[in-house]
């Protein structure tokens, strides 16, 4: 990350998962690390130098070597207070903490929609997309509902959310 503050935040590196993918079915998964996950690469970067996560998921015909050479983050929806919100943002009092510097303390918040997540800005400097679609701050629009392999963009930090079902499915497709 381009200023990382010490770490990686609230976010555990993928290769963590795979034992729980491989031992455990989708809903036990599920409840031991979440329903909802933003995976990040950990050295690969855009242009500008920002962080630049790209999942591509192609569960039918998997390519074990598609990953070969990246260092995948995960941080996962969990929340810490309300129940049905995440917090997102640089502060570590946050549910997701992303300690990256174009991201607001504050940044975003997730709520539970259904069978996935919405995403809401917070009023972040910075702002927040989904697939390069501008996501309205609070009070000024809807939430966003996520989608598998969807692009979210958190200030300068690009990730790529999924679902426990699609993570389950991503980490064993190089077992495969």
């Amino acid at each position: 990350m381009s200023s990382n503050q010490g770490g990686f935040g609230s976010a555990i590196p993928l290769e963590m998962l795979r034992p729980d993918a491989r031992m455990l079915p989708v809903e036990e998964f599920e409840d031991r690390r979440g329903s909802g996950f933003l995976l990040h690469s950990a050295d690969a970067g855009a242009a500008s130098g920002a962080p630049v996560t790209e999942v591509q998921l192609m569960l039918d015909e998997p390519d074990p070597g598609c990953t070969a050479g990246l260092s995948l983050l995960v941080y996962p929806f969990r929340s810490q207070g309300a129940g049905h919100l995440v917090a997102i943002g640089r502060a570590p009092n946050n549910d997701v903490v992303i300690p990256e510097s174009s991201i607001s303390r504050f940044h975003a918040f997730m709520k539970a929609a259904g069978d996935t997540f919405a995403i809401q800005d917070g009023g972040s400097t910075n702002g927040t997309t989904v697939n390069s679609a501008s996501v309205p701050a609070q009070g000024h629009g809807p939430p966003v509902e996520l989608k598998r392999g969807d692009n979210v963009r958190l200030g300068l930090v690009e990730m790529t959310y999924l679902d426990a079902h699609g993570l389950r499915e991503f980490l064993l497709a190089k077992d495969r």
